[in-house]
């Protein structure tokens, strides 16, 4: 989780800092206070670093503050605050709900869903000693101190605490009535991780607190009203981008959509993720159509599989420039062996990677394991395309009438039965088909075999 971010003002005094790369990167906040500044959330226990930079950055050399305030007790906004405020010999304050939970043991009465079906099993796998270990290094009994009554934050004057429970029994929001400013730790976030298209995607979205980490859904859902009565105007979240426009109409927005009867969200739910996960039907097409949205987020590990030589033989990873950006461009893609040449096949049409490689001249590189081989790849002519298509469908021995022949010819081609070589000369001027040279090698088109 740690890599070097840089923070950014989102309103007078308040600054983000994202720690983490994925959906469910953390948000940490660093506010100025007049001559000292306080530090709302710790992200995960490799942060520290990262965040002592960016607090040096804004801040001075050797800057301290004057408190660390976490929203909850969850290892991905309090995990590096015990390292932190033992570095700066600060204090770490939460709710007094919270306290129960500092010292970093799995209490039944506070569990989440995770909680229950997969950390404390996985847990009791532990030796006694490793699971000691484990809490210890995660507890804060030494420097939490309970938050004071009537609202009132340390270090801020001109902020307040709201208890908004339900993500855990504890969890507070910070508000400066000032100006609206409102950070709403996981009360309410704006990236949807309630859905797997969600977490999978990052898919910009303002949303509850994921249900697998929350205590109490319908607490939850009440405090998402709570915070709605607060007609904010920047809404700062836990995770995901700040909402800046709209933000107390947005939360009016959600609190009556999550108050709602829950198998009708269900029912929606499953709907888009149907339509986000189908194959799209290329077949008639006379246009690139791009994949699903699902697949283009985990291309990610198609490559990985490759590199680690999981993924079938016959896959291989292009890497080709980015035809207006220059940056390499990696797609997995099916290599296709046919009478002694080597062959790909853009299924999808004009393809962004086929786009790619025409205006790289057709240099590019393929790779599998550690092995990396400079390839020239030259369009094959329309006229000689048809039987790469149909030895594409009949690869590595499958013969007409196969079940995923009949899905490949209908999805990418929009044929169906056996088609014939002319059936497929009708269609191939739709797909572009290069052949694999090795580099240095003439790069002259010749006559693929029919």
């Amino acid at each position: 989780m740690t890599f070097r971010a840089r923070p950014h003002q989102i309103a007078p005094g308040v600054h983000l800092l994202r720690a983490g790369r994925s959906a469910a990167a953390s948000n940490v906040y660093l506010i100025a206070s007049g001559s000292t500044w306080v530090l709302v959330d710790a992200a995960w226990a490799g942060s520290a670093e990262t965040i002592t930079a960016a607090a040096e950055s804004l801040f001075g050399t050797g800057t301290k503050p004057a408190a660390i305030l976490l929203t909850h007790l969850h290892p991905d906004h309090s995990g590096a605050a015990g390292a932190l405020a033992r570095t700066w010999g600060v204090p770490v304050y939460v709710h007094p709900a919270e306290l129960p939970m500092a010292p970093g043991r799995y209490l039944p009465e506070y569990t989440m869903p995770l909680d229950r079906w997969v950390v404390i099993p996985l847990m009791r796998l532990l030796p006694r000693r490793t699971r000691a270990r484990i809490e210890q290094a995660g507890s804060l009994t030494d420097v939490v101190r309970p938050l004071g009554p009537g609202g009132v934050v340390p270090a801020l004057p001109d902020w307040q605490w709201v208890h908004t429970p339900g993500h855990t029994p504890g969890h507070v929001a910070y508000l400066r009535r000032s100006d609206g400013v409102l950070i709403a730790g996981d009360a309410a976030v704006t990236v949807d991780l309630n859905s797997v298209l969600g977490t999978l995607t990052g898919r910009r979205r303002l949303a509850g607190p994921p249900r697998y980490t929350t205590w109490d859904q319908p607490a939850a859902v009440r405090s998402v009203a709570a915070l709605a009565a607060l007609e904010p105007r920047v809404l700062a979240p836990g995770h995901g981008l700040p909402l800046a426009t709209a933000a107390a109409e947005a939360l009016h927005h959600l609190a009556r959509k999550l108050d709602r009867p829950r198998a009708g969200r269900l029912r929606r739910g499953l709907r888009t993720l149907r339509v986000a996960v189908a194959a799209p039907r290329y077949g008639g097409a006379g246009r690139y159509r791009p994949p699903p949205l699902v697949y283009a987020r985990l291309q990610w590990l198609g490559h990985a599989l490759t590199r680690l030589r999981l993924s079938p033989r016959y896959v291989v990873t292009l890497e080709v420039p980015g035809r207006r950006s220059g940056v390499v461009r990696r797609t997995n893609l099916v290599l296709l062996d046919h009478d002694g040449e080597q062959y790909l096949l853009s299924l999808a049409g004009q393809s962004q990677w086929a786009r790619n490689v025409g205006a790289a001249g057709g240099r590019a590189m393929l790779a599998r394991g550690r092995r990396r081989r400079a390839v020239t790849l030259v369009e094959v002519p329309v006229a000689d395309r048809a039987g790469l298509l149909r030895a594409y469908l009949l690869r590595r021995g499958r013969q007409p009438g196969n079940r995923r022949i009949a899905r490949e010819e209908d999805m990418y081609f929009g044929l169906a039965g056996a088609p014939t070589l002319e059936e497929l000369a009708a269609v191939a001027p739709r797909y572009p088909v290069f052949r694999v040279t090795d580099s240095g090698q003439p790069a002259h088109q010749t006559r693929a075999p029919r």
